[in-house]
């Protein structure tokens, strides 16, 4: 008697368990962050190691700056920092936007119809323009890869004041998408 009792429980169990079932599945989800990227011709050079500046003296420099980023638009951001030891108040700072030339060569640079981007002195850059969000916003890229050039004049002012001093400065471009 235990024997079927034992029998029957199993079956009831059994029984008690089984029911209708189905699935589905949406197989194959991936995911993939794009990117923001930006570089410049610069090889890791300084655009510029100007010494016994006399007033009046400029030095003219280019550097081409290229988004490559898979996310557009985006937008490009200049900005930067000096130090030294005060020169940078007596530097007159001229920086355009636009076309041709490379590092180190202005000669075929075509300055943008609104390539105008900053006048004022090497610290007035620098005192204002210190992040992205305070940077010279000037270039939205709307396609990959896009460059553009922008060409830095300074031109050491006559001042008595400047004699003697230094400056260093470091040009930043940062590229957010938008």
């Amino acid at each position: 008697m235990t024997g079927a009792l034992l029998l029957v429980s199993m079956l009831v169990v059994t029984t008690s368990r089984s029911a209708f079932s189905d699935t589905t599945s949406n197989a194959g989800n991936n995911w993939a962050a794009g990117t923001v990227a930006i570089t410049d011709d610069d090889a890791g050079a300084a655009m510029f190691n100007a010494s016994d500046m006399k007033p009046g003296d400029s030095v003219t420099n280019c550097i081409v700056v290229t988004y490559s980023g898979s996310l557009v638009p985006a937008t490009v951001s200049l900005y930067g920092s000096t130090g030294g030891s005060g020169l940078d108040a007596y530097l007159d700072l001229d920086v355009d936007i636009g076309s041709g030339g490379a590092f180190g060569d202005c000669s075929t640079f075509t300055k943008d119809v609104s390539g105008d981007i900053f006048t004022g002195t090497l610290s007035g850059f620098a005192g204002t323009h210190t992040n992205f969000a305070n940077g010279l916003q000037s270039w939205a890229p709307a396609a990959t890869p896009q460059s553009k050039t922008y060409r830095f004049i300074l031109t050491l002012q006559d001042n008595n004041s400047a004699q003697g001093l230094g400056a260093n400065a470091t040009f930043t471009w940062e590229a957010q998408n938008q």
